[in-house]
């Protein structure tokens, strides 16, 4: 196991390591991703009837809501936001799946000028159960996405110059998803799918939850070719959801952080290794290579033991000073430092209080506002932001 920073015993309801100071908890419903930008919060939210929220976070103690878009289908939710500029997409993914038609897959696009008052520009459709997570920049989106003739969610890159008429420019996917043009089936079926790719100069990096990390070359971004796969499965037990490159080399090396999700079920792998960390050697983009596999021990959060969903989950998907912000849905936001990859060091950390009628926190997601302040959403309910001083 890996080396944490010890146990605050002197603190009531969270905990944070001595640079932590907690400036708000706020009671919301469970939220996937947050989005910060300047002064606003974009929070989607986990199971409706809520959409997506916008708050302002001018004061950081007492953060204001301006508005929540409501969802208009219940089977339906919209856990996933970005913003660019006064453009707002929202993912629409059916939850839960039940087998019945669904007709509200794809994505919406917002005008946001009036921060209390979103207008839908266009609903992206897409297929079957829709987008899950995705990537944004000021010109394309990276969509994560079933699509009509494909098992499983592959990589659909948009062209957003004209938010009202988004063009898809290509698509990625993987051996055994293009059932349609008589790829044989993969084995693992629907396990064998895209997560989320997130871009980084003219290459994707990407999370294929069954299938391990895979690095795309986009430098031609209307033919997506893969630069090389890498499956942690075996030893692994949990899928892989997040694959993030270090924009700086890091003693020569290019290197990228990866984590695994652990389910909510463990499907009797309880007692057995959580999900982890991993570090990766990419400077061969297509020869990936395994450095170091980072778990945070039980005995680093007052919550664990039997039905408790502790491992990793998600970064804050930027990495400046070579420290990562990482989600640990029962050992809370871990702050970890990169100078040597090989044996990353944790230099902080923040465990919220579990939300109401919880067993354990559930730790989200988490994003930096320019002030260098952090909020972190939780799975079964509340937002929290804190100061870390490194």
């Amino acid at each position: 196991m890996s080396e944490a920073l010890p146990l605050m015993d002197d603190q009531q309801g969270p905990m944070g390591s001595a640079n932590v100071k907690h400036l708000c908890r706020m009671g919301l419903s469970g939220a996937g991703q947050v989005t910060i930008d300047g002064n606003y919060a974009y929070l989607g939210y986990m199971y409706g009837p809520e959409g997506t929220s916008i708050l302002d976070i001018s004061d950081p103690r007492n953060p204001k809501m301006l508005t929540t878009i409501m969802l208009d289908n219940k089977r339906s939710h919209s856990h996933k936001v970005r913003v660019v500029g006064d453009i707002m997409v929202v993912n629409s993914e059916e939850r839960p799946v039940t087998g019945e038609p669904y007709d509200d897959g794809g994505f919406r696009i917002y005008d946001i000028k009036d921060k209390s008052n979103p207008k839908l520009i266009h609903f992206q459709k897409t297929f079957g159960k829709g987008v899950h997570r995705f990537d944004m920049d000021d010109k394309y989106a990276y969509i994560s996405t079933e699509m009509e003739g494909f098992v499983g969610n592959i990589l659909v890159i948009y062209d957003m110059s004209d938010p009202s008429r988004p063009e898809e420019v290509s698509r990625w996917w993987m051996p055994g998803q293009n059932v349609a043009a008589g790829e044989e089936p993969h084995p693992l079926g629907k396990e064998h799918r895209l997560h989320h790719a997130l871009r980084c100069g003219d290459k994707m990096y990407a999370g294929c939850w069954g299938s391990g990390y895979a690095i795309i070359d986009i430098s031609d971004i209307k033919n997506p070719k893969t630069l090389d796969m890498y499956d942690v499965h075996p030893p692994a037990l949990e899928p892989s959801h997040t694959l993030l490159k270090i924009p700086n080399p890091i003693g020569g090396r290019e290197i990228a952080l990866a984590t695994d999700e652990e389910r909510s079920n463990r499907h009797g792998d309880e007692g057995k290794p959580h999900a982890p960390l991993y570090v990766f050697d990419v400077t061969d983009p297509t020869a990936m290579k395994l450095l170091h596999t980072y778990h945070v021990p039980e005995e680093a959060s007052p919550y664990h033991g039997v039905g408790i969903r502790f491992g990793a989950h998600q970064f804050r998907e930027v990495i400046e000073n070579n420290t990562a912000f990482v989600t640990w849905f029962a050992a809370g936001l871990r702050i970890l430092n990169f100078d040597n990859p090989e044996q990353p060091k944790e230099i902080g950390y923040f465990i919220p209080e579990p939300g109401e009628r919880q067993m354990a926190p559930a730790t989200n997601d988490v994003e930096m506002d320019d002030r260098g302040l952090l909020y972190i959403t939780d799975k079964a309910s509340g937002f929290d932001v804190i100061e870390f001083s490194g």
